[in-house]
C-alpha cells in the first residue's frame, strides 16, 4: 500500500458508517486498478459533505458534477455486489 493509498483509506473513514461499509472496501480492493482521473474524481468525492455522498451512493440521487459519474457508477456496482455475494 503506498503513501497516496493510505492517505484517501484514511479520508474514507467518514462520520457515517455505511459510507465506512462502502468507502473501505473498495479502495481496499480497487485503488490498484484505478486510473489517475479516477484517484481524482474519487478525492473530489470524498471532498463533498457525508449526508451529500450519502446521497449520491445510497440513495442514487442525481448529481450535477459529470466528471465523478464513472467513479460513482464503479463505487455502487462494487458495492452492490458485495451485496450480492453476501445474500
Amino acid at each position: 500500500m503506498n503513501e497516496l493509498e493510505k492517505k484517501i483509506l484514511w479520508q474514507c473513514r467518514r462520520g457515517l458508517w455505511e459510507l465506512d461499509a462502502i468507502f473501505i472496501p473498495f479502495v481496499e480492493n480497487n485503488f490498484a486498478e484505478l486510473s489517475n482521473e479516477e484517484i481524482d474524481s474519487f478525492r473530489e468525492l470524498l471532498s463533498f459533505e457525508d449526508i451529500d455522498i450519502f446521497d449520491i451512493l445510497v440513495n442514487k440521487k442525481p448529481f450535477e458534477d459529470t466528471t465523478l459519474k464513472g467513479i460513482v457508477h464503479k463505487i455502487i456496482t462494487y458495492h452492490e455486489s458485495r451485496i450480492g455475494d453476501n445474500a
